[in-house]
């Protein structure tokens, strides 16, 4: 068989192998696909995906956390000073990615914002050596039971709440926090 014919029927080939992929994907699509509906319900079925309650104007959640020292504190200590309270964990890429923006808007606002950290995943000691590697030196407290996170409908990390001196969150922010949306919470804190 010349080598124009070959080539020729290896093209052919091909064509009809991505002809039959492209039916075969179609086919299952049409009659397969799962529809996924946004929800802030905490029962979810199997055909629903998870979104964090809006804690805009309402109460910071009153439950207890563990420092990385080990002692319980409740969130109502959090109450009386402005505060940017962080949801992360260390494998949470986004999260890595704005701890940095956070040390530096800690060490920025220290005099006038509380910068808090509540790992949701992680033990004391990853905690703690994951945030100073980042150059994290505000507080960090551990959701150990996760009793603030379903307290306050988190489903997603990272999440930075926005807390005023009363303990009411006045803005809540999901996903990768930068640099000039922090300082547009800290700025709507301090109004």
């Amino acid at each position: 068989m010349p080598a124009r014919t070959r080539l020729s029927v290896a093209i052919a080939g091909f064509v009809v192998l991505c002809a039959t992929i492209l039916f075969t994907v179609q086919s299952f699509n049409s009659d397969g696909t799962q529809i996924y509906e946004l929800s802030n319900q905490i029962g979810l079925s199997n055909s629903e995906i998870a979104t964090n309650t809006n804690n805009t104007g309402k109460a910071l959640a009153q439950v207890d956390l563990k420092s990385v020292d080990g002692a319980t504190v409740t969130t109502q200590t959090f109450v009386g000073q402005p505060a940017i309270i962080n949801i992360w964990y260390s494998t949470c890429e986004p999260c890595r990615r704005e701890l940095p923006v956070l040390a530096l808007g800690a060490k920025a606002y220290s005099d006038k914002v509380r910068f808090i950290g509540i790992n949701i995943k992680d033990s004391a000691k990853i905690a703690t050596d994951f945030a100073l590697e980042y150059g994290v030196t505000f507080e960090i407290f551990l959701d150990t039971n996760g009793s603030f996170i379903r307290s306050s409908g988190i489903t997603t990390a990272p999440v930075t709440l926005a807390i005023n001196d009363q303990g009411i969150v006045i803005n809540q922010f999901a996903g990768e926090l930068s640099t000039d949306k922090l300082n547009s919470l800290v700025a709507e804190l301090l109004k």
